[in-house]
């Protein structure tokens, strides 16, 4: 099955996708938070065949994600590094290891716990502040187009998509989750 590209969508969400979706990409990202910066530490780690992760690897620094430089230690070798573009992914990555910890939980326990390295304690859950520092809920904001949205944006943050109990699909259309 062929990945539909998001390259053409105006919206802030297909365009990080369009850079960080792809099968393999997250594993790869989260190891490079956890120090990794070698080819063959990836691919053995990971158990992803080479041209993939090397597919990734050179989307990933297209996308100034990553750096890659020469190994200091070896000069036919390169390393990977995450550039400040990465390492702002680092609160997504987060909120994932978080709801797969409670939603897709090992029945033997956490997989990974993060600490403060300063204090050693548990971090708190990656969560949405409003600006006096409340922890929001969805139903708390309110989304409305910015001037670089499209018609799309605009239909979706302006409508209201919530369905009532008698409203009904439209007539020759099927619904997949119905």
């Amino acid at each position: 099955m062929t990945k539909t590209s998001f390259a053409k969508m105006n919206c802030a969400v297909a365009q990080t996708l369009e850079r960080v979706g792809e099968w393999w990409t997250m594993l790869i990202l989260r190891n490079a938070f956890c120090g990794m910066s070698r080819f063959d530490d990836f691919r053995d780690h990971l158990g992803i065949a080479s041209n993939i992760l090397t597919l990734r690897l050179k989307k990933l620094t297209a996308a100034g994600i990553l750096k890659k430089q020469r190994s200091a230690n070896d000069a036919r070798s390169f390393e990977y590094s995450l550039t400040s573009k990465g390492i702002e992914l680092y609160p997504i990555l987060i909120a994932m290891t978080d709801w797969g910890e409670r939603w897709a939980s090992n029945p033997k326990g956490p997989r990974i716990i993060m600490l403060d390295k300063a204090n050693k304690q548990a971090i708190a859950r990656v969560a949405v502040y409003s600006s006096s520092g409340n922890v929001l809920q969805p139903k708390d904001i309110i989304a409305r187009p910015g001037s670089g949205a499209g018609d799309d944006i605009r239909t979706l943050l302006q409508k209201d998509w919530r369905r009532t109990a008698t409203d009904k699909p439209a007539k020759g259309r099927r619904h997949a989750n119905r």
